[in-house]
This record gives structure tokens, sequence and C-alpha cells, in this order.
């Protein structure tokens, strides 16, 4: 039976993924090793698990397809003193976080501009879409 995962652990996963280092090969096995290692996930989750959520599957691919900018600078950054290159590592990880984010983002104004359409068309009002979640009582 497949591992469900939290929302949590979907974030650690893809915060893994963000700071995956440019010289280490990905694939889904090492990804699900680092998971059960770095992560305490046991057992790990299968590579079917992983992509059946979409923030993972699109930090994966993001991972996997670094830009050319990227590509260059880890030839440059071989000639660099040891306290750059673990700058220059943190920065990469930096920037691969940030277009993650960025596409994620992206992805939810889509979500929302369905939504909202949807709202229109079925005749919700900005008021009904306004109103606070009710809250459970503890009795």
């Amino acid at each position: 039976m497949a591992q469900h995962l939290t929302d949590k652990d979907i974030e650690n996963i893809v915060e893994l993924l963000d700071y995956w280092s440019l010289d280490e090969k990905l694939t889904w096995e090492r990804l699900c090793k680092a998971i059960e290692l770095q992560l305490e996930l046991v057992p790990a989750p299968t590579r079917q698990t992983l992509q059946k959520y979409a923030r993972i599957k699109n930090a994966y691919d993001q991972c996997k397809k670094p830009s050319k900018a990227l590509n260059v600078n880890i030839n440059k950054r071989n000639k660099l003193p040891a306290s750059l290159k673990i700058a220059q590592t943190k920065i990469e990880a930096l920037e691969a976080k940030n277009a993650r984010l960025e596409k994620e983002n992206a992805m939810l104004l889509e979500q929302f501009v369905v939504w909202q359409y949807n709202a229109h068309k079925y005749g919700l009002s900005i008021a009904k879409l306004n109103e606070p979640m009710s809250k459970k009582s503890s009795d």
C-alpha cells in the first residue's frame, strides 16, 4: 500500500531537493534513500508515491534541469577558495529554491483565477467568499 505523506513531509522533501548538491546526480532512487536517511521516513516512499505529489514532482524536475548559468558556475566554482565555494553553493541552492517558489506561486495564481471564474459563474458573492472559517467548539 502506498505511503501517504503529510504536508510537513512534502515540505521537508521539497526542502531536501532545494538543497540537493549540484555535484551529486539526482535520481528518484537517490532521493528515496536521502528521504529515508535524512528525514527518517521509514520505509521511504517510492518513486511512484513521490510523483503523485505535484510539489515534489515540480521540485524534482526543477532540480533535475538546472539552468545553464548554474552549470557555468560549477566550472568557475572549482577555482574558488573553500570559503567562497561554500558561499557559492549556498547561493545556488537559494536561487534554485527561489525559482521553485516562483513557479509554485504562478501555479497557485492560476488556480486562484480558475476558482475566481467558477465563483462568479455559479453566483458566489465576494462577501460569501470572504466569510471566515467556522471555529470548532471545544465542548
